[in-house]
């Protein structure tokens, strides 16, 4: 209940409200706003907007919405910060299309956009929509005489960037630079990430001397990891080394974050050997790997078959007290079926799950898959009751797996009541399946038996 007090203080001043910056702020702000119209006080528009600005803040975007729109029934009319708060929230919680839709509703109630809120909208536009709707809004700024800042022109680079127009994001860069606006750190940072997911290190390195000659802006751990992460993603790791020896030249030294980024991209190339050299440098360097370097040596390990190596790994990690992630015990089981050594397999599913890792429809797929090549069809049954207990739906591989198992057993009633079961889940067999099957030869029934034969 609010004090008479309190209601007192509020009716002499609206400066009674101060910004609510917590979730306990936001619901003691509004139980004094709903006392305040309890007792026959009308908020002012100030009151509104400090409410509105609380409430998006904390994400309830929804009742921010509500009271905007009971201010407008009271005729009160919102100033542009009554809205800036909820277009920001709903452009940072991803829907650009419905504070547009806002945006635009505003304006043909005669409301009139300052350039806050046109940087707002544009920016979540740049984020989530499309290239029209970004210049539509670009040359309507311009229009009403609100000439692009620095942080409007790298929310459009950002755009075209996005849609892989490399060449009219650098054209933008240099439009800037005419109009007698400096980019910043974030702006030469998305076009060197660009650069680098194009292929185009050459350029990436003549950018990075620009703009610290031209503009002053010195490259930093952030612009590498970006350049760094783009090769990789594009499978070019090769070209790393040439990075890490101009990051030394300008004297900074890597970081976990990024020696694990290019340790990722050796091991996804295939290139194991240089991933451990990389690994053993980092450690002679002093800098300790974390969970994201192990799960990326695992994996590669274990897709290398060189399971002992993985183990003594996940043991030394093990021991630095990192958690293990679903990557890395979903690499190390599915090694395990490989080999057929179906008790490591199970028992390191159970450190799994102690570790508070759940796993998953594919982890149960390799275990059921390694039952099944080793005929164990007893031990592939019970992993897909456990399955089917934990909620998890097998997928077609799951389901063939298990009828490839019970074919090469013999076992054809067991093989066609899984294939039937299989069918009243809604799942249509795979390519594989059907040419097991014998489907596309014109037959309606399949013999079970002669399947079995095949198979074996």
């Amino acid at each position: 209940m609010v004090s008479d007090q309190t209601l007192q203080h509020l009716e002499l001043t609206s400066m009674g409200f101060v910004v609510p910056d917590s979730e306990d702020q936001v619901h003691k702000a509004i139980e004094v706003f709903h006392g305040m119209r309890k007792y026959g006080f009308v908020p002012d528009v100030y009151s509104y907007s400090i409410l509105v600005d609380g409430l998006c803040k904390q994400g309830d975007l929804l009742t921010g919405y509500d009271i905007l729109d009971e201010m407008l029934r009271n005729g009160i009319n919102p100033s542009p910060v009554s809205y800036s708060s909820l277009l920001q929230g709903l452009c940072k919680t991803g829907m650009a299309q419905l504070a547009l839709k806002i945006f635009k509703n505003l304006e043909e109630h005669g409301f009139q956009h300052d350039r806050i809120n046109f940087s707002i909208i544009l920016h979540g536009c740049c984020q989530h929509l499309d290239l029209k709707t970004v210049y539509d809004l670009w040359f309507d700024m311009i229009h009403r005489d609100l000439a692009p800042d620095v942080y409007n022109y790298t929310s459009l680079i950002y755009a075209l960037c996005r849609h892989r127009y490399l060449q009219e994001a650098f054209r933008m860069f240099e439009l800037m630079l005419e109009n007698g606006l400096s980019p910043n750190i974030v702006t030469c940072t998305i076009l060197l990430d660009s650069f680098s997911k194009e292929g185009l290190v050459g350029e990436a390195f003549l950018f990075l001397d620009r703009i610290h000659q031209s503009l002053g802006i010195v490259p930093n751990l952030c612009m590498y990891r970006v350049i760094i992460n783009g090769l990789c993603k594009i499978n070019k790791s090769s070209d790393v080394w040439k990075i890490f020896a101009d990051m030394i030249k300008r004297g900074y030294i890597p970081d976990v974050v990024l020696y694990s980024i290019v340790i990722d991209g050796f091991v996804k190339a295939l290139k194991l050997q240089e991933a451990l050299r990389l690994y053993h440098k980092m450690l002679h360097e002093g800098i300790k790997p974390n969970i994201f370097t192990y799960t990326s040596l695992i994996n590669g390990l274990c897709r290398d078959d060189r399971l002992p190596e993985a183990m003594e790994l996940m043991r030394y990690m093990i021991g630095e007290e990192l958690v293990l992630d679903k990557v890395l015990c979903t690499s190390i089981i599915a090694c395990y079926c490989r080999r057929s050594n179906m008790k490591a397999a199970l028992e390191m599913l159970r450190v799994m799950e102690r570790s508070g890792v759940l796993p998953d429809a594919f982890v149960y797929t390799c275990l059921i898959d390694g039952y099944s090549k080793v005929l164990a069809m007893d031990g592939a049954r019970w992993m897909m009751e456990e399955m089917v207990k934990r909620n998890i739906k097998p997928t077609v591989v799951t389901y063939t797996a298990l009828i490839i198992g019970y074919l090469k057993t013999g076992d054809e009633k067991e093989a066609e009541m899984m294939y039937n079961s299989m069918l009243q889940a809604g799942i249509a067999p795979d390519g594989k399946l059907s040419c097991i099957l014998g489907f596309g030869n014109g037959r309606s029934d399949y013999d079970y038996s002669q399947k079995a034969k095949d198979v074996t």
